[in-house]
């Protein structure tokens, strides 16, 4: 948020999923990313997130599964320490990609943000690559799509009757949704045009709640029959 005097203010989400005795963390903020992991305060500004996690109730010990809906700087799966290094962020959590994101990610074709950060994880064990549909808790399944980056995937949750969207880079504001996204920012646009038509389509037909990790609060909307959001 850009503001009259001072620096802009920006903010971030973390978003946890519980389900039966799994504690899951969809797409934890950018910390890969070079604004974030540039200066002094790189180190203090993922401590501040950890300790707002465990004011919420979930220290990040808790924490199962980190599933990243791709890479391109997004997941603070790993924290970089005082040196320079990365671990995991999440120490007892097993980090989820698709497969195919992972084979892309070892022989990448542009510059990937956060590529340092995963590798260092991957070299510790800490890392899974899942194909479509898998289940990584009860109620919570990856839902692969492609288009956006070469293994992107949606997380779907359903319970109880009900549908939540968490879809990744397929719209990075609520605008895209509304205005669509044809642009060099997805791999295949068109693809992920289509792909996110599909996602807006069940959306509308079952009332899902559809969020974007990084929208700005509450994050999260529904979607009228026009295409246009609410906030939820």
């Amino acid at each position: 948020m850009a503001r009259p005097r001072g620096p802009a203010l920006v903010g971030q989400a973390v978003w946890v999923l519980e389900s039966g005795n799994r504690v899951v963390v969809v797409d934890p903020c950018g910390a890969a990313d070079v604004f974030i992991r540039t200066g002094p305060e790189a180190v203090s500004h993922q401590d501040a997130v950890f300790a707002a996690l465990a004011d919420a109730g979930y220290p990040r010990e808790r924490v199962d599964t980190v599933m990243l809906s791709h890479l391109d700087g997004i997941g603070m799966a790993a924290a970089v320490t005082d040196d320079g290094s990365w671990v995991p962020a999440f120490p007892n959590a097993r980090v989820v990609l698709t497969a195919d994101e992972l084979a892309f990610l070892a022989a990448p074709t542009y510059e990937v943000q956060g590529l340092e950060a995963l590798r260092a994880l991957i070299a510790v064990g800490a890392v899974d690559g899942v194909g479509d549909g898998h289940v990584l808790a009860p109620d919570i399944t990856v839902k692969e799509t492609g288009a956006h980056s070469p293994g992107h995937a949606v997380v779907r949750v359903e319970s109880g009757g009900q549908l939540a969207l968490l879809i990744g880079h397929l719209a990075i504001t609520p605008l895209h949704i509304v205005a669509g996204r044809r642009d060099t920012l997805h791999l295949e646009a068109d693809a992920a045009l289509k792909v996110l038509d599909a996602v807006l389509d069940e959306a509308i037909e079952r009332s899902a709640l559809v969020i974007g990790p990084l929208w700005p609060a509450p994050g999260a909307c529904r979607i009228n029959a026009d295409r246009t959001p609410t906030p939820a």
